[in-house]
């Protein structure tokens, strides 16, 4: 328990904003630049999510590899429609979206 259940509780509290940020509230589209999301952050975020928070550009082009995903930003990041200034920002839009559906039906 000690060993596996409480690390995973632990951790699901930085994970689960992490993880609602890649697709949450975004289109429902094919076009993987509408339908991910890529979120501003610290470098050593990039340094071991492995440039994850390039998130679109690594759907919408998964043949670069995560250390190119910087330079690929620099070239899509005006045809992203989701770019999130950073994970607080991102969390308050998943939120809004979650929170003005209403209940599940």
């Amino acid at each position: 328990m000690v060993v596996w259940i409480v690390p995973l509780l632990a951790g699901q509290v930085f994970l689960r904003p992490y993880l609602l940020a890649e697709h949450t509230a975004c289109a429902s589209t094919r076009d993987c630049l509408e339908n991910t999301r890529t979120t501003r952050t610290w470098r050593l975020v990039h340094f071991f999510a492995w440039n994850m928070p390039y998130h679109a550009e690594h759907h919408a082009y998964p043949a670069v590899p995560f250390h190119a995903l910087p330079r690929l930003h620099g070239h899509v990041k005006t045809r992203l429609a989701n770019l999130a200034p950073g994970y607080i920002a991102a969390t308050r839009t998943v939120n809004r979206d979650l929170f003005s559906r209403g209940p599940a039906r």
